[in-house]
């Protein structure tokens, strides 16, 4: 029987070569052979797979000719124009298909796909509907309505349709990621954790269901319960790849870097390892302080993806944790290379600049994190304490007023602008400003005495401490 069967797939796969080579004798003839309807579609397929589309388009021509009436041809006709960016030709072709016959499922698949890209996403989903009414095939129009809804923004729609997706069929791999793209941007993430309780209820042993509860438990902050759900999820298939990198993510977070170490590495017996991974890998070293193996991972990471800046710049951050400065500045400056506009690449750099004593190269650095990241307050803190230093304490209080507008709630903020006026002999605009902070938040005013020890002896500061702790 077996023979039997195997001889019949040779057979099979003979006569399909025949039939391209016919039909490729045929165009460089410039005759016309005749072909019957299934040689023709698995010629067209021939060529699709081969991203052949003029090709392809050719034998629907020659198909046209010998079959018109042909549904199938005619099907395979619209998706050709669809996928060729023929929208308004696949979209005729589809109601020639509707009068010879008007039920078919494929007719309002290829139309609501069409409409789908043409961002038509109303008339894309009615029309899965209606196929919806003919086809047996329920849950990859329910994943179709689902992405249509994404397109127009509507994610609990979305989470709807996937749901009803999943539940069709468990184990729609595809649908389970989308899901969690919907409840992340819907913010259903209850109604996640409800949804997925019950599925496992149905269906305890779907590693798709418990990864994608664990999914939702770590973004939803809910560590623990998450790593329960991936160990769940790993026991029902250990070579569950995605379920061993969320757990090392997860474990990663709650700083127990050994143990996300072992996650990732676990991968590599039933994965090729990507640059992502060895990155993760190598920040747990980083994190532990080992810094020769991070390394080591960042390097293997940007043998992978060259591009990869992060990796980069972590080399660079571990020979700046050793105080390696010029081998540290050489890395910092290939992440530069390939992320211009990351404000931690030039402040890392700066600092490597300024411990050798290339203070006008470092000053640029810090400009440029101004530039790219001026929501992050420690940068104006850091430039300010530079322009002190080379003893331009007046540029410094220009920076931290402009600091303290940008950060009006930052009470740290205000407490430098308060040293900095009293280094420039500005007492009076000094004690306005301190006034300020302690309304703000009086409990934070020993802080100005870390920034600048010998104002604890300031007599008009201490009397204005006093003042607002009377009130």
């Amino acid at each position: 029987m077996e023979e039997d069967e195997f001889d019949s797939t040779e057979e099979q796969n003979e006569t399909f070569k025949q039939s391209i080579r016919r039909f490729e004798e045929m165009v460089r003839k410039k005759d016309h052979y005749f072909f019957d309807v299934d040689a023709l579609l698995k010629i067209i397929d021939y060529y699709l797979d081969k991203n052949d589309k003029s090709r392809a388009l050719e034998v629907v021509r020659h198909a046209n000719a010998l079959h018109p009436q042909s549904v199938n041809l005619l099907l395979k006709q619209a998706h050709l124009f669809a996928i060729s960016d023929r929208e308004k030709q696949a979209l005729e072709t589809l109601e020639q298909v509707e009068k010879i016959q008007p039920f078919d499922p494929d007719i309002f698949i290829i139309r609501g796909n069409i409409y789908n890209n043409l961002q038509e996403f109303e008339k894309a989903i009615a029309n899965y509907h209606q196929a919806l009414e003919y086809s047996d095939i329920k849950d990859e129009l329910y994943f179709n309505i689902a992405l249509a809804c994404q397109n127009r923004l509507d994610y609990a729609g979305a989470v709807k349709y996937l749901k009803k997706c999943i539940l069709e069929n468990p184990d729609f791999e595809i649908a389970y990621e989308e899901l969690a793209v919907s409840y992340g941007f819907s913010g259903l993430t209850d109604d996640g954790i409800t949804f997925f309780k019950q599925l496992i209820d149905q269906i305890p042993y779907s590693y798709l269901a418990w990864y994608n509860l664990g999914d939702i438990y770590a973004r939803t902050g809910l560590y623990e319960k998450a790593l329960e759900a991936f160990d769940y999820a790993l026991i029902i298939r250990e070579d569950y790849v995605p379920a061993l990198i969320e757990q090392g993510n997860t474990l990663a977070i709650l700083d127990r870097y050994e143990e996300a170490i072992s996650s990732y590495t676990s991968t590599f017996a039933y994965s090729t390892p990507d640059a992502n991974i060895f990155y993760n890998i190598g920040e747990c070293y980083e994190n532990l302080e080992n810094m020769e193996e991070a390394r080591n991972y960042y390097k293997k990471a940007v043998k992978l993806n060259p591009e990869m800046s992060q990796a980069w710049y972590g080399i660079g951050t571990t020979l700046e944790f050793q105080q390696k400065w010029f081998e540290a500045i050489h890395y910092i400056k290939k992440a530069i290379e390939y992320d211009h506009a990351n404000g931690s690449y030039w402040y890392s750099l700066g600092d490597c600049e300024f411990e050798l004593n290339n203070l006008e190269e470092a000053e640029k650095c810090y400009i440029k994190v101004m530039e790219y990241d001026p929501e992050n307050p420690e940068i104006w803190f850091t430039y300010a304490d530079f322009l002190v230093d080379s003893v331009r304490t007046e540029e410094a209080v220009e920076l931290i007023a402009i600091g303290v507008k940008n950060h009006p709630d930052n009470i740290e903020m205000y407490l430098r602008l308060v040293s900095y006026l009293y280094l420039n002999g500005k007492s009076k605009e000094a004690l306005h400003f301190m006034e300020t902070a302690l309304d703000k938040n009086f409990e934070a005013f020993p802080l100005l005495f870390e920034i600048n020890p010998q104002l604890e002896h300031n007599q008009d500061i201490l009397q204005l401490i006093e003042l607002k702790r009377k009130k």
